[in-house]
């Protein structure tokens, strides 16, 4: 396998077929969602650890997510948070500190300035000793002036990109 351990948060829904393609090249995969045991039922992954945390609720999050990093170390995490999930993912942060593990994060590009924001992101990941890529998601062209939002499928195939280049990725026009 790729990955010895994959830890994926907010891969249930529009990401659910990265967190596919993980479950194919992890040998351990974490998921962590609101509702853990409804993405178990509609997503029937084997080999995989469904949690179920809300990242809003910062202390019970990290309660939950702690025993993960200090059962089996995490090489890669998958992260779509929002901007209510900071504290979680700077303490997220602290539990990968120093392990080299490869942080794949999806920023939307519809508020503010999302660049900062990466860049922002990817010095808080250097910081812990994480290696950092982005996944900038856009909008597509629709013919003429239309412009239309990304589907699952494309912002998969983004990720799944992100993960296999090894560097960042921008799906879409920004």
């Amino acid at each position: 396998m790729e990955f010895e351990h994959a830890l994926v948060v907010g891969g249930t829904g529009m990401l659910e077929k990265a967190s596919r393609y993980l479950s194919d090249h992890a040998s351990r995969l974490t998921l962590v969602s609101r509702n853990g045991e409804g993405a178990r039922t509609r997503l029937g992954l084997p080999r995989v650890n469904y949690i179920s945390a809300d990242w809003t609720m910062t202390t019970t999050f990290l309660d939950k997510v702690k025993p993960v990093f200090d059962l089996c170390p995490v090489d890669l995490i998958l992260l779509w948070m929002h901007r209510s999930g900071y504290d979680a993912r700077l303490s997220m942060l602290d539990m990968a500190r120093g392990s080299n593990c490869r942080i794949i994060d999806v920023h939307g590009s519809g508020v503010g300035d999302a660049l900062a924001k990466v860049e922002q992101r990817r010095f808080d990941a250097g910081q812990a000793g994480c290696r950092y890529n982005a996944v900038l998601l856009g909008t597509v062209k629709d013919g003429g002036e239309s412009s239309r939002w990304l589907t699952h499928d494309e912002i998969s195939a983004g990720v799944i990109k992100a993960i296999e280049a090894k560097n960042d990725v921008m799906v879409g026009y920004v």
